[in-house]
């Protein structure tokens, strides 16, 4: 196991040799002084680890922020190495009451900020009710943070523990707090962001227009930034590995991240993490290029937008010249790729057809699964709607496999029988109001398998009548037009598969950014009904099952909520699944220590994050 909950009783920390040179010149504090009073040990994969180097990696220029975050960044608390439970991580451990309303998390002592103040339960008091507990500043908060309508709100017990209380229970919060999404309760040092918000400091507003701001709200988001932006500003301190040195901004190369020299792990020997020095995001204005870069040996670890099937063979002979290592990260998600059918599309008349379990089951039976799974991802997968795998405590048959079997006659009666027999000169069905039967689908355009996928299905729903404009679009403009609910379908992946509780935006309109069949559904329910579009009846129940799953008492019973959620979810059917996941791909360079050879390939489990990328080691 990766993470040990212990602490060295020898006081003998050692450190980088750079981190030395500056302790020698008395321009850092001794490594006693900058380490908590009880770092936590992490028994490194190997003993061995050397402190240096720098790791190359690759993502793309816009709209791939998430890569970074999945490296680097720290949460209260984090999965294990084997997706199978929370450990601590910031926090040194918590205590939960019987009703999951009220969380008392204990802080490690004498951490600190990477500029050396303090970490204590104040950040987080004014993390969680100065920042996301403000709809101003933090938008709708994300279900994670709330229950029963209410945000969470957090309180000092002592500079070492935090309270934190829900309206209702919240069973779910030490699971989010480790996803990619939890960090928000960590990432505000108040030393440096309450000058930017006017709670604490009267002028702020002023002084941000003064700077050019329309208010103090854009300045604290700029100079406070949660997502994508953290890796945009090296001003804000962080608790992270390495800090940001070479920010992420238009024009440039690579984002490169440094050695954090206040960073709170050490290994079973006493050495503090992280052994690398920097780790490079090289930027890439798309898929193929990163691709090129990877076959040509230039990456050292890499598995975002290379993990297709049909990359393997290129990258084969870099394994085979003994230069890199072939990773097969087993996959998590429920289909590898899927139709979200957009509920509250702009259009009318398709919102009606979507609202028509039939219309729904024509299109996913005009749909060549197995011509799919052989052209596509060459034979490793099967066809599969949605749902988790069978055997697992969730299965449910008909989700699974509803509709799967290729059928375009049955498509076409179904149709037929909706009253939409009447075709136009291209064959093309025409809607009551006269309009040709299109539907827009939106895609990243980086995803070959997804825009492959989409061209097989093209000319099998022509045959049905239904015209399928595919919209492959860098995913910045894909994300807005999500946002702006400016599409028909959406294509991405079905999560839920191995972690259907912890990620049931296929299954759920709770996914503010990702439950595509209705983002304002999500902003309704996030928002206690103030904004956004009221869901279905069929999404209300699931959603009033939700929030009593959060508040369950037992697991069996919160398994028996969470049973009939997917119930319900077979029985609306507004994702359509294609195939089963395959496993990911990816490489290392042969000189880089410290990977495991298996581990999962999830967003959830934010790859590779979960395996402590701060006890990488480079040989050379």
């Amino acid at each position: 196991m990766m993470a040990v909950l212990a602490s060295l009783n020898s006081q003998a920390f050692s450190e980088a040799p750079e981190l030395a040179a500056k302790v020698a010149s008395g321009d850092l504090a001794p490594v006693q002084r900058r380490l908590p009073d009880a770092p936590e040990v992490v028994q490194a994969r190997e003993k061995n680890g050397r402190y240096g180097g720098t790791l190359r990696t690759a993502l793309l220029a816009t709209g791939d922020e998430n890569g970074v975050l999945r490296f680097i960044a720290q949460g209260m608390t984090r999965w294990d190495e084997k997706f199978d439970r929370i450990l601590p991580n910031i926090a040194a451990g918590w205590t939960v009451n019987a009703d999951a309303t009220e969380y008392v998390f204990q802080l490690r002592r004498g951490m600190r900020w990477s500029d050396g103040a303090p970490f204590t339960a104040d950040d987080v008091v004014f993390a969680v009710n100065d920042v996301i507990g403000v709809r101003e500043v933090f938008g709708a908060p994300a279900d994670r943070y709330q229950a029963a309508g209410q945000i969470m709100r957090a309180e000092k017990i002592d500079p070492w523990q935090v309270r934190i209380r829900f309206a209702a229970g919240n069973r779910m919060l030490p699971e989010e707090l480790a996803g990619p999404y939890g960090h928000h309760p960590v990432i505000y040092p108040k030393h440096y962001c309450a000058q930017f918000h006017a709670a604490h400091n009267p002028q702020a507003d002023a002084e941000a227009r003064a700077a050019g701001f329309t208010g103090w709200v854009a300045r604290f988001n700029r100079e406070c930034p949660a997502w994508g932006e953290r890796w945009s500003t090296v001003a804000k301190p962080t608790l992270d590995p390495w800090l940001v040195s070479e920010p992420m901004g238009r024009g440039l190369a690579a984002v490169v991240v440094r050695r954090n020299p206040y960073f709170w792990q050490v290994d079973q020997a006493g050495r503090q993490l992280p052994y690398l020095d920097a780790i490079q995001f090289n930027l890439y204005k798309d898929a193929a290029a990163i691709q090129a870069v990877a076959v040509a040996g230039d990456l050292d670890l890499q598995i975002r937008h290379v993990s297709g099937v049909a990359l393997r063979a290129q990258l084969a002979p870099l394994v085979a010249q003994g230069r890199h290592v072939m990773l097969r990260l087993p996959d998590v998600n429920a289909s590898a790729v899927g139709l979200y059918l957009n509920h509250t599309t702009p259009n009318e008349a398709l919102r009606m057809l979507f609202a028509d379990v039939r219309f729904k089951a024509a299109l996913s039976q005009a749909i060549d699964r197995e011509a799919i799974a052989k052209t596509v991802f060459l034979g490793e997968v099967t066809p599969w709607q949605v749902g988790p795998p069978a055997g697992h405590r969730f299965y449910n048959q008909k989700l699974a496999a509803q509709h799967t079997q290729f059928d375009l006659a049955a498509a076409n009666r179904a149709l037929d029988a909706l009253g939409l027999a009447q075709r136009d000169s291209e064959g093309y069905r025409l809607l009551p109001d006269g309009k040709r039967l299109s539907l827009r689908a939106i895609v990243n355009n980086y995803s070959n398998q997804m825009v492959d996928t989409l061209k097989l299905i093209q000319p099998a729903w022509k045959t049905a009548g239904i015209e399928l404009l595919i919209e492959a679009q860098d995913r910045v403009v894909v994300a807005n037009r999500a946002r702006a609910n400016d599409y028909d379908i959406g294509v991405d992946v079905v999560s839920g598969g191995i972690d259907p509780t912890q990620n049931p935006r296929a299954y759920l309109a709770q996914h503010p950014a990702d439950s595509r069949q209705s983002l304002p559904w999500v902003l309704w329910y996030n928002s206690g009904g103030q904004r956004g579009i009221e869901p279905s009846p069929a999404m209300k129940r699931r959603l009033l099952l939700w929030d009593q799953w959060k508040a369950a008492k037992t697991d069996a019973e919160a398994d028996g909520l969470f049973r009939q959620i997917l119930v319900i979810a077979a029985d609306e059917l507004e994702v359509l699944g294609t195939v089963s996941s395959p496993a990911q791909t990816g490489i290392r360079a042969s000189r880089l220590h410290g990977v495991p050879d298996s581990m999962p390939g999830a967003w959830i489990w934010p790859t590779p994050n979960p395996s402590l990328p701060q006890q990488y080691f480079m040989t050379e």
